[in-house]
């Protein structure tokens, strides 16, 4: 399988800056953009308008500016309760279940689940990210507060052969820090321990496994996921909160990110970017610098199969186009591949 390859990244249109990548290996996208993605900007606590589905999912919570990922911008803050049926993020369920969801985002905890004052009489389980199928199979990662922030597990209930991944503090639970999450998931074949649900911490992957996700008796794909469900009770009276950012959801694994590393071994921050057509040779995208200089930022595109171009394409080196956020008239990019 080839890589892609990266060979122009060009300036096409400005307010804001749009870019568009040429070279080949890129693979086909049946959409340009992705079916859900809420960066709550503009006041809106729902997916923006360069989301495929557009049937408004509203969140709950409040938008903030007080914390955000990449210093810019907003975010959503929502205070957990001790009802698992109350969430910031309402279940998002893909129609017809899809054989591979790619889902990024970044979150923040202000509260360790390790500290007891955060338990109710029974403890406090935390699902933090959960896929379901219609027949009662899902996985998850989730922790239990009596086992401590790092009790970090990932489980397919019902069709595992085995138990479950520990990853441990590779994956812990981690307090008033803004983590880039990223799952990577493809569905098993019925009965096959051939599924893959790779969850991705700022970059790093630490553990690779196959699963058994359906069998005969549970043969659904999954199609429905859930953000940080609490279970056994939350001690509200602390007032613990999540924040969410940048919340990318789509039933493909193409995607495009931007880094300020030149390679992509060391892009652990990497910002994802919302894509407006994709072919074979070709994509464009909205510029999101997040907190980056432009100059500083190299672009990498992962295929339909996730490989993904190991040397980025710097975007510019001198007369960059101007951030969304500045009001400067934006100048076309002078390109360098490096």
């Amino acid at each position: 399988m080839a890589t892609p390859n990266i060979t122009g990244v060009s300036q096409i249109s400005d307010s804001p800056p749009t870019l568009l990548v040429t070279g080949s290996g890129f693979t086909t996208k049946k959409r340009g953009g992705p079916l859900y993605f809420f960066d709550f900007e503009n006041g809106e606590k729902s997916q923006s308008k360069v989301s495929f589905i557009t049937n408004p999912l509203v969140t709950t919570g409040t938008l903030t500016t007080q914390t955000t990922p990449t210093g810019k911008g907003s975010a959503l803050k929502y205070r957990i309760s001790d009802n698992y049926r109350e969430v910031a993020i309402p279940r998002i369920e893909i129609s017809p279940p899809p054989d591979k969801i790619y889902l990024y985002f970044h979150r923040r905890y202000d509260f360790s689940i390790g500290d007891s004052s955060t338990w109710g009489p029974s403890g406090l389980n935390l699902k933090v990210n959960r896929f379901w199928g219609k027949d009662g199979n899902n996985i998850y990662l989730g922790y239990q507060g009596k086992e401590g922030a790092n009790s970090a597990r990932i489980y397919a209930e019902y069709t595992a052969e085995g138990g479950s991944v520990w990853p441990g503090s590779a994956l812990g639970q981690v307090k008033d820090q803004w983590t880039q999450e990223e799952i990577i998931y493809t569905a098993s074949d019925i009965n096959v321990k051939n599924g893959k649900f790779d969850f991705i911490r700022n970059g790093i992957l630490p553990y690779s496994r196959t699963w058994r996700m359906r069998t005969s008796d549970r043969q659904s794909m999954y199609n429905e996921i859930y953000f940080d469900q609490i279970s056994n009770g939350a001690n509200t009276s602390q007032n613990l909160n999540i924040y969410y950012d940048n919340i990318y959801i789509d039933d493909s694994h193409h995607r495009i990110y931007v880094s300020e590393s030149p390679t992509f071994s060391d892009a652990k921050k990497r910002l994802i970017q919302v894509p407006i057509s994709w072919d074979n040779n070709s994509i464009q995208f909205n510029l999101n610098p997040g907190g980056s200089s432009i100059e500083n930022l190299y672009v990498y595109v992962s295929d339909e199969n996730g490989i993904i171009n190991e040397t980025g394409a710097r975007i510019c080196q001198n007369n960059c186009p101007s951030s969304p956020t500045t009001d400067a008239p934006p100048k076309p990019p002078a390109l360098s591949i490096e």
